[in-house]
């Protein structure tokens, strides 16, 4: 009988958005989605307990999570939520209206006739709009409502099915109170101090496995050495080279402490930031503890040459030197990005139909008794484009795999387990000689590096660490500790996601005033005076000579 284990692995992801200098962060997305997809996606597998799977939350987002909890740190957009109607000032009244349609308006917004009558009313493009005159045209009725509305509009399944509450208040729509805004910013208070308590209480039972990434969410291969870009992509267009292996071993080494403190015990796996990879982080891993990794197939492609798909994908391998290897999973790229950008198109029925087909499909053509299918996605922001924030597909598949026979009359064996768990049932994997430096978005780092705005980003980073470097000697423990906090945090990848024309998004002067302020943080943190370049937003930067350390006094004759 062959036995085919299938193995989520739900990846929940933000990069840290808090400023700990100025004490608050700028955007709402730790808040608004621990009320839906964090929720939501532990409060489902408690209610399906012989589901299995595996839950990697990054370090930035814990961290955001304890501090929302303990009220030591709040976002802008709560404050603004927060502040009276009436009390309202033209500014606060322009940033409502500007900002708290952030949701997805064809399942988050247009299903709540109020909620769609005040963006109607605001207009949907307001790029080039006076703002104050247009905010002038809302009651004080209007804007309480849509304070509830942002915040309403974002609690998932899990929380409207534990708090009937949220549902009376989605029947009344309109005509809110202020003691009801706060009814709804309580309950949301209480979804975020529930999220760490929740998913430790699934991985204590056995039901779930829990991991980890990077502290900050680097790519790993650049912090390493920006030129291994170079593998994948030998004609890129690099920035001065960057080269801080320590670096890479310490947002590891972070990641893997702060896990233990949490949830108690140290993670068996990491998953990478964006599924990077390269064969100097293997030993790394190794050394930190880690057993296992993972990434896209496209990465196991380009490590094998040629490949027969069906026979190479679906099993681990062993990768690393000798006495520092571990092992190391593919994802099936098609079916895991199906959930993400197909099946909320359809119904959910056809979808939960479409992906038993496909998973007994992928058991039958296996050569071997064992297989381990790896679906491995963003945990997160699917489900704003499914019309159910998700709930009936996922509930329809995990019923499904939670109902199928143990030995069906194909033979095969389905079910689902933690990946840690199905890599016991594989004693002696294959060795992977070769291991391709690439990501799981074409197999290349072309989205953080390479493009003028990345470059000079990379440069930046460069002279604040060479700066920081110099001095830490000099410093105080605590004050070199929080420089250097500030420097990880700046090493994240989101900041170069949206640098470059790869991708689009209405915040993306707010993500290159974070990164910068990050490293302004470093000087301020350093006692250092901050390069005046920090104040120059990195959107349009054209090509420019790379930065470069004074290398020796100048003796000029006059």
């Amino acid at each position: 009988m062959k036995t085919t284990r299938v193995c989520f692995l739900w990846h929940m992801h933000q990069p840290y958005y808090t400023d700990p200098v100025a004490g608050f962060a700028s955007m709402p997305w730790v808040r608004l989605h621990a009320t839906k997809a964090y929720y939501d996606m532990a409060w489902l597998m408690e209610r399906f307990p012989s589901i299995k799977a595996t839950f990697n939350f990054t370090p930035s987002l814990l961290i955001q999570l304890q501090e929302l909890s303990s009220g030591t740190v709040g976002d802008l957009f709560l404050h603004y939520a927060q502040r009276p109607a009436a009390d309202l000032a033209p500014s606060e009244q322009a940033f409502i209206v500007r900002h708290f349609f952030a949701a997805n308006w064809g399942t988050m917004v247009r299903p709540f006739p109020r909620y769609h009558e005040l963006l109607v009313k605001r207009g949907l493009d307001v790029k080039h709009q006076p703002l104050d005159r247009l905010a002038a045209q809302f009651t004080t009725q209007e804007l309480l409502d849509l304070q509830i509305w942002h915040n309403l509009a974002w609690f998932g399944f899990g929380m409207t099915a534990q708090y009937p509450r949220l549902n009376e208040l989605r029947t009344k729509g309109r005509g809110f109170t202020e003691d009801e805004k706060q009814e709804v910013l309580t309950l949301q208070r209480q979804a975020v101090g529930e999220i760490i308590p929740l998913y430790r209480r699934l991985s204590e039972s056995g039901q779930i496995e829990l991991t980890t990434s990077p502290f900050y969410h680097p790519i790993l291969p650049l912090l390493i050495d920006t030129e291994s870009a170079r593998r994948s992509r030998p004609d890129a267009h690099l920035p001065s080279r960057f080269q801080a292996p320590a670096d890479a071993e310490a947002q590891i080494r972070k990641a893997v402490a702060l896990h233990r403190d949490l949830f108690g015990t140290a993670p068996n796996g990491l998953w990478p930031s964006e599924g990077s990879v390269c064969p100097e982080l293997i030993p790394m891993l190794h050394q930190a503890g880690l057993k296992w990794t993972a990434t896209d197939e496209g990465v196991l492609a380009r490590s094998l040459g040629g490949w027969d798909r069906h026979a190479a994908l679906y099993q681990p391998y062993t990768v690393g030197p000798s006495g520092q290897d571990i092992r190391i999973v593919f994802r099936d790229r098609e079916l895991s990005d199906a959930f993400g950008f197909v099946y909320s198109k359809l119904a959910p029925e056809s979808a939960v139909e479409d992906v038993m087909q496909r998973l007994r499909s992928i058991a039958a053509h296996q050569p071997g008794e064992q297989a381990m299918i790896p679906i491995i996605l963003d945990g997160e922001n699917p489900w704003e484009h499914y019309y159910d924030g998700g709930e009936r597909f996922l509930s329809g598949l995990y019923a499904g795999l939670a109902g199928a026979s143990p030995s069906g009359n194909d033979g095969i064996s389905l079910s689902t387990d933690t990946i840690s768990n199905a890599l016991e049932a594989h004693a002696n994997p294959q060795r992977l000689d070769h291991l391709h430096s690439g990501s799981w978005i074409n197999q290349d780092f072309k989205i953080w590096i390479g493009h003028p705005e990345d470059n000079r980003a990379w440069d930046l980073l460069k002279l604040t660490r060479d700066r920081l470097a110099g001095v830490t000697d000099q410093l105080a423990p605590e004050q070199a500790r929080g420089a250097w906090e500030e420097l990880y945090a700046a090493e994240g990848s989101d900041w170069c996601w949206w640098y470059g024309d790869d991708f689009e998004t209405d915040y993306k002067p707010e993500f290159d005033r974070l990164f910068r302020a990050h490293l302004r943080n470093v000087y301020t943190r350093a006692g250092l005076p901050a390069p005046e370049a920090l104040n120059e937003p990195l959107i349009g930067a054209r090509e420019t000579r790379p930065f470069q350390l004074p290398v020796t006094r100048l003796a000029p004759t006059l």
